[in-house]
């Protein structure tokens, strides 16, 4: 796999098979974080991620789940992600769970009907760097929310399954 920057995936997706799909993060502005700063984010062709994906499968590789890399996956345009999705499920016929890092924000810019595709297209978690529940220390960190915003968009993955 070629992987620029820190590898950083949740604990829970130690086994996952990790595909990157985008370098760095698109939002890239939280005081506390170091792990993209040095890279600029882009997204990656569709050509080099087919590539990984028969790079795997050829090598017989047959992932249950599939951990998206790298920043906030979630931020791919919604086309974008189905087609990876559809790729990841002709590779890999017996994943059963699609998972990626994601931003308040990312899942706000989202319409009902694109969550929906998402969610019956495999994606099942979406792990978010909330990182503190005081409106303040949000704030004051540069995140791209507050509580409120984080709340609403939590309670509207959870009406479709995530």
């Amino acid at each position: 796999m070629q992987y620029e920057g820190q590898i950083c995936r949740p604990p829970m997706e130690r086994a996952s098979y990790m595909l990157p799909v985008a370098v760095g993060c698109s939002y890239n502005a939280c005081t506390f974080c170091t792990l993209f700063k040095h890279l600029t984010y882009r997204e990656l062709p569709r050509e080099q991620i087919e590539a990984e994906l028969c790079r795997v499968s050829a090598a017989g590789g047959s992932p249950q789940t599939v951990f998206l890399g790298d920043g906030n996956a979630f931020g791919l345009e919604t086309e974008q992600l189905l087609w990876i999705l559809q790729r990841v499920h002709h590779h890999f016929p017996g994943c059963t769970a699609v998972n990626m890092d994601a931003t308040v924000t990312n899942i706000a810019r989202k319409s009902d009907r694109e969550l929906k595709a998402l969610y019956d297209a495999g994606v099942r978690r979406l792990y978010l760097g909330i990182e503190s529940g005081l409106d303040d220390v949000l704030k004051f960190m540069r995140k791209d929310h507050n509580l409120t915003q984080a709340y609403e968009q939590i309670a509207r993955m959870q009406r479709f399954g995530f």
